[in-house]
Order: structure tokens, then C-alpha cells, then sequence
């Protein structure tokens, strides 16, 4: 959960679902689907979360931020326990964010925590937020963290690149990390990068799962080999499915010669119980039961397994401002589905309130309508209220949920450099296909199809925002590979400058933009005022050139009658008499 939004569920006892994106934080409570506490930092941004106990606090939330710092928080009171400087003393920038955070066992009082950019794992104090001692987990700094206890704790750790998982034994409290050089049992790592990772500890045998986002879980029964060995240790189970995995995590409960795993993607929940013994012939597993996007109704955003012998999960699907709660448990037989009990949520809780029960029946909304009550409708006489109140099915995209990967097409577009078919590709719109594409690339390939984009990005500007979108995904999954080699990192310098260029440039632009709608407006106006008729302030109508003459000689004739004087008049006519 390593990003700038999550969700993750609290203890079973506590009864709660964090969300965090940006600089804010939301307890969600299970059963009321109601917002409990909430926190808004405007000068962090979080990264990463975990629950953590502590035995005068009780349950509390521990928050990675990118700028390098964690915070401790009361969970039931939401007063802020301890904030930690953490790797912020180390690094700067993007480079000292938590990107990993991982709950110790009580009796310690801590919790450990790994950044981005630097290669030490630290062991912070709850109450306080200081760190107690670190060391080093190799070359490269760790994406994901697990921690298992019993008799001895153990620390699993697994890096940004495909350097093998590797599990440290953990000295007793109080006791410094440094001693720790050299790792116990190294794992044998997947294909792409971890996404999560997961410890468990049963008796004496110790277990460790790992996803990197791919249809399968990688399950390795490390106490199955004595002593460690130079080669990394293989995965003793794979757990598959037909959906991309990004969490897993065992599940607790089950019988003692049973292991249980649950796992997520947006779009899919699998459960797997299978047999713990090393002397099983089955190495694949295949799941117990699965549910699907489709039948809930929205993205899965966290999922909690089962803590007793009946197999039942807790699910929070649909949006993150909003979440909605399910209760799931297996099907009956092989051919039915799994059984899906919503749980009270928000919308419906405000939409009961003050009412009885038989009204909060009647205002739920039918998904489907029996045929029985279509008959009874219609002897009723009244049809028509009865087919108005059912919902009409909505539309599903054909491409959603199939993961389908235009890879190979990119791929041999990019070595033969032809340019028509990188354009009809990359002028896809489906952001799910754009994910799985640029998942399935190496990392030479993606700073390839990187390069491509931010070409098309400065020459063809009108297409910029699909060319972008391919750009944020390649970052997403290769971000890693890509600050890792200086000189490719060296050569996106040029899109990043023009990146810059182009918004300096936005506000002169909008206000371009601007004076062109208004001059286009006007001259809209002119166009249109054309068609009118315009009246002439002077008609010319022949002979009064004739008119015009005959005034001027009497004007000439007469001066003084152009000045109205009526004495003037009389005098003239006493003279002529």
C-alpha cells in the first residue's frame, strides 16, 4: 500500500477501515458505515500505513509521509501520539519518503520502517517517534516489510529491484540493529517488483508469501531448509488466479495443519486454504472461492481474512470518499457463487433514519423484480408504477476486466520504429489496457516508449493528454528502474525542461485562448449584422438640385429676411410706397 492513496483494514476487535489520500485520513466504523475520526494535514502528504499496539495506548495508526516523517496517532481518540523526524535527517525530497512500515510485536514497543531512497530500515518508538537503531538491508533501499514473532522475531525485507527477499532475525528488545550484516535465508525473487509481502509464524515452522502484481502469490516454507544456502531459496507453493494480484496477506485462524491466504486486486478477492505439509504433490494452488468487481458493484479497496474456522471475509469495495462493506462467505456447491451480505452503509443509514422497518423495506430499491410480482402488478391494475421503480441494467466496457495487453504490439512497434502502428496505439483511451501494457515491459522497453511519448508530447500537442496518461503508467511501474540509471534519468532532462516550459506557458495561453473566442465572437456578430437592411440618412429624389438653386438667389436677393427681424419688413414696404 505503498502510494499516495490506501485503504486498510483495522483489528478485528477495533472494528475500523482507514483511508488516506493526500494529507487527509478518515476511520471508517464496519458495521454503521460512518465516518468515526477523520485529520487533514495541509504539510504532509501519506504514503504509507500500518496498525500498531502499544499497552498504554492501545490501538494506534502509524503514518509514513512523503517528506520523510512518520506520525503516531491515538486510534480512538484521534490525538497525535508522537511525530518522528525518521529519514528525514538522511535525505531530501522524494528520495526520504516511507515507502514501507512494518508492526513489531508488542513486548517491543515499535514498529520498523524503510524510505525510497536510502538503504537503512529503522526501529521507531511508538510513544515518542524516535528512532532506536537501524541497519542496512543491502545496495538498494526496501519496498515492503513483514515481521512475524514468536519465540524469535523475524524480519522480512524485499528491495525495489530483483534482488532476492531476504529475512533477518531479530535481536532481543532494546538490543541494536546494527549487528545485523548478513541476512539469515535469502528468497528466491519474482519476476517484477514486490507489491506485498507477508509473514507467519506457526509452531516452530515459519512461512512467507510475496506479490508482485501478476496473477500469482509465491508461498516458501523457509523453516524446510536447515541451514541457509549460497542460491536463494525457491517458493514451496504458487497460489494462481485469473486477475492481477497487488495485496496478500495470511490469513489467521484455520486449522493447525492448514494455511489460509486472502488476496486483492481492484478487480478481483481470492481466498486459497490449502495443506502446510512439505510433503504435498500439489505445488499450484488454485482458490476456494473468488468475487469479482462485477458482483459488488465497485473496485475492492481492502479486504480482511477470516479469524476463526469459518471462512468468511470482510471486504470495503466501491469508492474511497464513500466505501461499502460486505460480508462474503464460500458457495454452497461448486457451481454457485460466493454469498454477499452488504453491511449498513452511509446512504442507507441516512436514508432509514426515523423510520420504521417496514418503510426502510419498502425504500430499498429491487435489483431484479420477480415475475410474480409483474402478474400481481397487472391484476392490480397498476403496471406501470411498479416497472418505473426497477433499475435498468447498466452498460459494462467489453475490454473491462480482461486485462487485455497491447505489450507485443508496442514492443515490435518500438524495434521497428513504425510510427503508424505506434500511433494507432498509443491513441488508445482504456486506462486498464494502458496499466496491463506498459506492466508487461521491461525496463529498457518502457524508457523506449517514454521517449516516443514525450516526442509526440512536443510536436503534437493536441494529443497531449492521452501521451500523458501512457507517461504517468510507465513512471508508475518503472519509476524505480528508471532513477536507478543516471544516464537514462540524464535523458529525460529535455521533456522534463519543456514539461516546465509548457506550464509557465499555460496562463499566456488561456489568455490567447481568450481574445481569440472574443474576437471570433465579434466577428460573428459582424457576419450576422450583414443581412440586415440599412436605411440611407439621405433619399435623393430628381429636381431638387432645381430646389436648392432657387433658395441660394433669394438668400443672395434677400439677406436680411435670413434673420427673421419683422421690422425689418416694414421698413422696406414704407420705402417702396
Amino acid at each position: 500500500m505503498a502510494g499516495p492513496k490506501g485503504a486498510l483494514f483495522g483489528p478485528e476487535d477495533f472494528g475500523t477501515l482507514l483511508v488516506h489520500a493526500g494529507g487527509r485520513w478518515k476511520l471508517w466504523r464496519e458495521r454503521e458505515g460512518s465516518v468515526d475520526l477523520h485529520h487533514n494535514d495541509d504539510h504532509e502528504i501519506y504514503s504509507v500505513a500500518c496498525w500498531v499496539k502499544e499497552k498504554s495506548q492501545g490501538h494506534c495508526l502509524v503514518l509514513g509521509c512523503n517528506s520523510g516523517r512518520v506520525q503516531i496517532w491515538n486510534a480512538a481518540s484521534a490525538e497525535l501520539v508522537a511525530r518522528g523526524e525518521a529519514f528525514r535527517k538522511f535525505a531530501h525530497g522524494q528520495s526520504a519518503g516511507v515507502a514501507a512500515l512494518a508492526a513489531a510485536p508488542e513486548r517491543r514497543g515499535t514498529f520498523f520502517a524503510a524510505s525510497r531512497g536510502t538503504v537503512e530500515i529503522m526501529e521507531v518508538g511508538i510513544l515518542d517517534g524516535m528512532t532506536r537503531s537501524s541497519f542496512k538491508s543491502g545496495k538498494i533501499g526496501a519496498c515492503a516489510l513483514a515481521v512475524a514473532s514468536g519465540k524469535i522475531d523475524w524480519l522480512l525485507s524485499a528491495s525495489w529491484d530483483a534482488t532476492p527477499l531476504k529475512l533477518w532475525r531479530l535481536p532481543e528488545p532494546g538490543a541494536e540493529l546494527s549487528n545485523l550484516k548478513k541476512a539469515e535465508q535469502r528468497l528466491r525473487p519474482p519476476g517484477n517488483m514486490v507489491t506485498a509481502a507477508d509473514l507467519c509464524s506457526v509452531g516452530k515452522k515459519l512461512y512467507a508469501l510475496c506479490a508482485d502484481g501478476t496473477t500469482q502469490v509465491e508461498v516458501f516454507d523457509i523453516s524446510s531448509s536447515a541451514e541457509p544456502s549460497k542460491t536463494p531459496m525457491s517458493s514451496s507453493r504458487v497460489l494462481s488466479c485469473h486477475e492481477r494480484i497487488v495485496s496478500a496477506a495470511f490469513a489467521p485462524g484455520g486449522e493447525t495443519d492448514t494455511l489460509r491466504v486472502t488476496a486483492h486486486g481492484t478487480t478481483l478477492v481470492v481466498c486459497w486454504s490449502f495443506d502446510r505439509g512439505v510433503d504435498s504433490s500439489t505445488r499450484t494452488v488454485m482458490p476456494v472461492f473468488t468475487v469479482s468487481k462485477a458482483e459488488l458493484g465497485g473496485s475492492i479497496l481492502a479486504t480482511r481474512g477470516p479469524s476463526s474456522l469459518q471462512l468468511q471475509l470482510l471486504l470495503a469495495h466501491g469508492p474511497s470518499a464513500q466505501p461499502r462493506f460486505s460480508l462474503v462467505s464460500p458457495p454452497k456447491s461448486k457451481k454457485a457463487t460466493a454469498l454477499i451480505e452488504p453491511l449498513a452503509s452511509t446512504s442507507e443509514k441516512s436514508t432509514v433514519a426515523g423510520t420504521d422497518e417496514k418503510k426502510r423495506v419498502a425504500a430499498e430499491e429491487p435489483t431484479a423484480v420477480p415475475e410474480t410480482l409483474f402478474k400481481r402488478a397487472k391484476l392490480e391494475g397498476k403496471p406501470k408504477a411498479l416497472t418505473a421503480k426497477v433499475p435498468l441494467p447498466k452498460s459494462r466496457s467489453a475490454a473491462e476486466g480482461s486485462h487485455l495487453s497491447l505489450a507485443p504490439v508496442l514492443r515490435q512497434g518500438l524495434r521497428a520504429q513504425d510510427t503508424k502502428s505506434l500511433t494507432e496505439t498509443l491513441h488508445l483511451h482504456d486506462r486498464s489496457v494502458m496499466d496491463t501494457s506498459v506492466s508487461e515491459l521491461n525496463g529498457v522497453e518502457a524508457f523506449d516508449l517514454l521517449q516516443e511519448c514525450a516526442r509526440r508530447v512536443r510536436y503534437l500537442p493536441e494529443h497531449t493528454t492521452v501521451y500523458c496518461a501512457w507517461i504517468q503508467r510507465i513512471v508508475q511501474h518503472h519509476g524505480s528502474f528508471l532513477r536507478s540509471q543516471p544516464v537514462l534519468a540524464d535523458e529525460t532532462r529535455y521533456f522534463y525542461d519543456h514539461a516546465r516550459l509548457r506550464c509557465a506557458m499555460y496562463r499566456h495561453l488561456l489568455r490567447i485562448r481568450g481574445r481569440l473566442l472574443h474576437a471570433v465572437n465579434e466577428g460573428q456578430k459582424v457576419v450576422a449584422s450583414k443581412d440586415e437592411v440599412i436605411k440611407p440618412l439621405l433619399e435623393y429624389v430628381e429636381g431638387d438640385e432645381d430646389l436648392e438653386e432657387e433658395a441660394s438667389e433669394e438668400a443672395v436677393m434677400f439677406p436680411r429676411l435670413r434673420g427673421k427681424d419683422p421690422t425689418i419688413g416694414v421698413a422696406e414696404s414704407r420705402e417702396c410706397s
